[in-house]
């Protein structure tokens, strides 16, 4: 669902009326500025990685350094990207895997040596991030392609025809309908669209934690024995 259709739903529980304000109402206005704080609240939400979050450097509307250079160490990071971990992937126009660079926390740079092959980002969400790579990639690099998976900030709403990542946006129009009722203090439809919110939160979240029917959520064993052995 594109912000406007989000609208239309909304305007229709709020309102009851066929006849939907257009974009320059200040209803809309409001509402496009709460649908961001739903955004907000969701991407926040009990410190759950959200599987629609994840995304790669080469994908289609990243602004990321796609590029090696050779002899160059610094490339900037997706412009949206919020934490990242694993590997940066070095590719040559095949798109096959031709070097792999580990990632690494900055303060652990100090300590490895300068020929270690290794990579770590500086920066921070709100300003961007810098992925530096050791060592400087050399000629024959050079041209190749740059890619990692990351997790990103989600879609915020600017005009009508944005989408937002959200599994279930009908959370995103009872959060709306619910803090307008807030606002105009009817307490008793607050608590109801509030709750309505709420449980498509809960169950977005048991969605993205517990797999599908074909691939079930398996908590991994990283332990290297098997459970009641010797």
């Amino acid at each position: 669902m594109d912000f406007t259709q989000i609208f239309e739903a909304f305007y229709t529980l709020y309102r009851g009326e066929d006849e939907i304000p257009d974009s320059s109402d200040p209803e809309y206005v409001i509402a496009r500025r709460l649908a961001n704080e739903a955004v907000n609240r969701w991407s926040n939400y009990d410190g759950t990685y959200w599987k629609e979050l994840f995304t790669t450097n080469l994908a289609e509307d990243s602004d990321g350094d796609q590029t090696i250079e050779a002899d160059t160490t610094t490339y900037d990071a997706p412009s949206d990207m919020r934490e990242a971990g694993g590997f940066v992937k070095i590719k040559n126009s095949s798109g096959q895997t031709v070097s792999t660079f580990p990632i690494i926390e900055p303060s652990d740079a100090q300590f490895k040596d300068d020929m270690g092959r290794y990579c770590y980002f500086t920066g921070d969400p709100n300003n961007g991030f810098v992925l530096n790579l050791n060592p400087a990639p050399d000629a024959t690099m050079a041209g190749q392609s740059i890619d990692y998976v990351y997790y990103k900030k989600p879609t915020l709403f600017t005009r009508g025809s944005d989408v937002t990542e959200m599994a279930d946006p009908y959370f995103i129009v009872h959060r709306i309908l619910a803090q307008r009722f807030r606002v105009s203090r009817n307490y008793s439809a607050y608590q109801t669209a509030f709750r309505d919110a709420e449980d498509a939160l809960k169950i977005m979240q048991m969605d993205n934690n517990s797999g599908n029917w074909a691939d079930p959520f398996k908590l991994p064993d990283n332990s290297g024995t098997i459970f009641g052995s010797e």
